[in-house]
């Protein structure tokens, strides 16, 4: 309830009284979204990874943009809950409680100062899974570190591929923003908090 009375309720405005009864009439498209979002924890997301699935052609050019940005490891899974014909993806939301930043031993799991975003230091991070195991949204893989060659990297004493955290990082250091956004052709992906994407379904 404190992050709905912090974060939701200050943005919500009254309704103009000659307006009620259209309100009344029409169908709880923003109401029914936000409860759904609450129920389902993404209320907490700041730049959810939306898409609309009445535009999505399923080309996964935004898999592809992102993975050619990131090594070749896409950081997002082009699926998850839907409600109406939004899905909020399997990519890391940026939440404005990640607890998934609570015990790394490392700190290599961050809040960038000059954006916000929640990142990951890959210099830092030691595949302990910490973060991973804490993301109640299952937003965080560990993904196989590579040599130069492109061949797994294994550790010396148990024969175990050396594996570290991946998540979603904004594009933070990209100038153009997001590579999925400005991949997609159809302008079917949104990074958006609930709240203003309740206000988009009001017009959508």
């Amino acid at each position: 309830y404190f992050v709905l009375e912090k974060y939701v309720f200050p943005h919500l405005t009254k309704e103009p009284e000659d307006h009620l009864q259209t309100a009344f009439d029409r169908p709880l498209t923003a109401d029914s979204l936000l409860k759904w979002a609450v129920d389902h924890r993404f209320i907490n997301g700041t730049k959810s990874m939306v898409i609309d699935l009445d535009r999505c052609v399923r080309c996964d050019d935004c898999v592809s943009a992102c993975a050619s940005t990131h090594g070749g490891n896409p950081r997002f899974v082009r699926h998850g809950k839907e409600h109406d014909h939004w899905m909020v993806a399997n990519a890391c939301m940026h939440c404005i409680d990640p607890v998934c930043m609570i015990g790394c031993p490392t700190g290599a799991i961050h809040r960038e100062e000059a954006t916000g975003m929640v990142v990951i230091n890959d210099e830092t991070c030691i595949g302990c899974q910490t973060c991973a195991n804490a993301c109640p949204y299952d937003n965080i893989r560990m993904v196989e570190i590579n040599s130069s060659d492109d061949t797994s990297i294994f550790d010396s004493e148990s024969g175990i591929p050396l594996m570290k955290a991946t998540k979603c990082d904004f594009c933070y250091d990209q100038p153009g923003g997001p590579a999925c956004v400005r991949a997609c052709a159809h302008d079917a992906i949104m990074r958006t908090s609930i709240v203003e994407l309740a206000q988009i379904a009001e017009v959508r």
